[in-house]
């Protein structure tokens, strides 16, 4: 028997639903089913009433829950046996993040350096979650509103994009209609950061008149007034001159989750990483 599908067994009974039991595991709802579906299969028997105010444990249920509570407090014990031994937090977290250019986290690497000096950092920017799957890397920073449900984590919060332009280029247009302007958009390989197709599904005829895989160079031709183009407003330098263009018509908000795989939940190393980093980029997102 897999114990992971104990582990959901007992989410769910302690919680009493499924969306309560995702959120307290860090995992898509349906995942939760899933396993839950599993676990009845292989020992034939129905471990739940599905009520319509939530999941009730049957006989069978909470005599199991019983026998898999005391496996729980064993697994707990074992590992608190060799947490203690981490405790020094030393070795090599590797780190993914986008390709794009759009998520910078010199910031936030520092600060977790000056914390834990003996973890060396290994970064990385891949286009899709390969290398989470194929555990290339420790953990990793997506933006996407879709994550995998092979993969654990939690969505941070929402990671703005605005549409910005330079003053000069907004006033000699001013009163363009928006579709008429030149549009400047980043290209890549991630197909969550299709940006061109979030700016054409709000504006079908929008004039794209420069695309680029580089996120800095988008930048520097929109502040020489080449065009408008689709920013966020936590990567321009503070003493920028862009002018945000509607923000009550242009939001194209992406979630940013922090992800790693299930094999890796209770490692150490991508422990300390992720509850460092979910305090400080949830203030971030603020």
């Amino acid at each position: 028997m897999n114990w992971s599908h104990l582990e959901y067994f007992l989410a769910v009974a302690d919680c009493g639903s499924l969306s309560s039991a995702a959120k307290q595991l860090q995992v898509n709802h349906s995942t939760v089913a899933r396993r839950l579906e599993k676990l009845e299969q292989e020992l034939g028997i129905r471990l739940f009433d599905r009520l319509s105010h939530g999941y009730q444990l049957t006989e069978h249920g909470l005599a199991l829950q019983q026998h898999a509570q005391e496996v729980a407090d064993k697994i707990t014990q074992i590992q608190r046996v060799f947490r203690g031994r981490e405790s020094a937090l030393g070795g090599t977290l590797k780190v993914a993040k986008p390709d794009a250019g759009i998520l910078n986290l010199a910031t936030l690497l520092t600060e977790f350096h000056h914390h834990y000096p003996n973890i060396a950092l290994e970064l990385t920017a891949a286009a899709d979650f390969s290398n989470l799957s194929r555990m290339e890397a420790d953990v990793a920073l997506r933006l996407t509103d879709s994550p995998p449900e092979h993969l654990i984590g939690r969505q941070l919060g929402r990671f703005p994009i605005r549409v910005y332009g330079s003053h000069h280029y907004l006033k000699l247009n001013s009163g363009a209609a928006p579709e008429t302007l030149s549009w400047l958009i980043w290209t890549g390989h991630d197909s969550d950061l299709d940006l061109e197709a979030r700016l054409k599904a709000a504006l079908p005829q929008a004039r794209v008149v420069l695309r680029t895989n580089n996120y800095s160079e988008l930048y520097e031709a929109v502040c020489a007034g080449m065009g408008v183009s689709l920013l966020s407003p936590l990567r321009l330098p503070d003493d920028h001159h862009l002018q945000m263009v509607a923000p009550e018509q242009f939001r194209f908000d992406i979630g940013l989750w922090l992800l790693n795989h299930p094999d890796l939940r209770n490692n150490s190393r991508v422990r300390a990483f992720r509850d460092f980093a979910t305090l400080r980029l949830q203030a971030w997102l603020r």
